[in-house]
């Protein structure tokens, strides 16, 4: 413990560099004594001033705020030279053995949300990136999946974190470029529905951009843009799983949010005929999804993880979803969760338009009871295979394919299932996120 003598707006202060921690203790005009402790796990920056003859430091310093928000907290004191040195030469250290990011790519969807993304990026983030010494490569992107193709040829070496300024959908083409771009460098074929996915080094930090941002509201319990810009300088991250698609030999995609094969994938494909109403889109096209539901026969194979037999479920189907970023009961609440041990997989069985409405609204709320129907079962899996046994099929290339159009909502996006099964693989902590679990 080492304590410095410091004047805070003309009144003596007292700093003391703990273990863990800077105490600063001082008085206010009206004589009123403050204490201010300051953990090192929040210490953004610290500088040296001098200014017409007076020496002084700056602290630069995370406090947190209402509604789980962060804000940037600068304490200035003053003092003689070596009194300032000293702080700011311990402070400087305190810095230094933190695992703080240094070197961050970053990746801009210009066409995000309302197109602020830029804007964004170089008004609020830049200068905080910059204030906390960190190094920057900026890439903005022209074209849909362009970012995931950048991540295949882009010098990661000395990268130490990715950053997306956009919406899920950017955050999911980089977390599908990413796996990818690990599994080429390992050898890896992404191809083999049974490869082993290798744990990629380059956490993902996110700036929402976008028109939901729901991964980032999932992980802060808030979209602002200034939380999440801080969330990435302190270098906290927690692990998040993905689930690999396969179909006809092939990977299809890596999903890291939701995949809805059914009624969610329909309702996707419908909303993307209709991209010209903007973002009404969402709350209009999807009733007339749901009222015109379609039931397909469908079997899903699965291991039982209890037993680690090999079932089967066959049944008429409005929707197989998956929630990869789990939904997790607490309270009378669902809650999402990161990174859990295993897969929960949803049949939803032909039912009535009512019950299937209600069902419907409790899951858009959040609502613990939103799966005790007993139309709906959940099964908790390491994978599993989904099957078409009854829609028509043409042979094209020595392979069945299917005639019809079969949609899954992937993280936002419509896949086409164009083969009369598929599989899902939990690819448990696949890659790392800035941020902290939301308890």
């Amino acid at each position: 413990m080492t304590t410095l003598s410091f004047f805070k707006n003309s009144k003596a202060c007292q700093v003391t560099l703990h273990a863990s921690s800077l105490q600063v203790v001082y008085q206010k005009k009206n004589n009123k004594l403050v204490t201010v402790d300051i953990s090192y796990v929040y210490l953004l920056a610290v500088e040296g001033r001098y200014n017409n003859g007076a020496h002084s430091v700056n602290v630069h310093y995370v406090k947190p705020v209402v509604n789980r928000r962060l804000r940037v907290e600068t304490l200035t004191v003053h003092s003689d030279l070596d009194q300032c040195n000293m702080l700011v030469t311990a402070l400087q250290g305190e810095l230094a053995a933190t695992d703080k990011p240094k070197k961050l790519a970053v990746i801009i969807n210009p066409n995000s949300g309302k197109k602020q993304a830029e804007k964004v990026f170089h008004n609020k983030v830049a200068p905080l990136f910059k204030l906390c010494g960190i190094e920057t490569h900026v890439v903005v992107t022209k074209a849909p999946k362009k970012a995931r193709d950048v991540l295949q040829t882009l010098d990661l070496s000395e990268i130490e974190g990715l950053v997306t300024v956009g919406g899920d959908g950017l955050y999911c083409e980089v977390l599908n470029g990413v796996i990818l771009r690990t599994q080429k460098d390992n050898g890896v074929n992404v191809n083999d529905p049974d490869s082993k996915v290798v744990r990629s080094r380059l956490p993902i930090g996110i700036i929402p951009a976008g028109t939901g941002d729901m991964v980032v509201q999932y992980l802060h319990g808030t979209r602002d843009v200034m939380t999440a810009a801080l969330k990435i300088v302190l270098g906290a991250t927690m692990p998040t799983n993905a689930v690999s698609v396969h179909q006809g030999g092939e990977l299809s995609a890596y999903a890291g949010l939701v995949l809805g094969f059914g009624l969610q994938g329909d309702m996707m494909a419908d909303c993307e005929r209709f991209r010209w109403m903007g973002h009404s889109r969402y709350n209009v096209i999807p009733i007339s999804t749901v009222l015109s539901r379609r039931s397909l026969d469908v079997e899903v194979e699965y291991e039982d993880e209890t037993t680690m037999e090999t079932k089967k479920t066959s049944d008429a189907m409005f929707s197989v979803d998956t929630y990869v970023v789990s939904k997790e009961q607490r309270g009378d609440k669902l809650q999402h969760v990161f990174g859990t041990d295993t897969l929960k997989v949803y049949m939803t069985s032909k039912c009535s338009l009512g019950k299937h409405v209600q069902q419907l609204t409790k899951l858009k709320e959040n609502e613990a009871s939103a799966f005790d129907f007993d139309f709906v079962q959940e099964k908790r899996v390491q994978g599993y295979t989904v099957r078409l046994p009854n829609e028509p099929v043409v042979m094209e290339g020595g392979k069945r394919v299917l005639r019809g159009k079969y949609n899954i909502n992937c993280d936002g996006e419509v896949l086409k299932i164009t083969h009369p099964e598929y599989h899902v693989r939990l690819h448990h902590h696949a890659l790392r996120v800035f941020g902290e679990a939301i308890v």
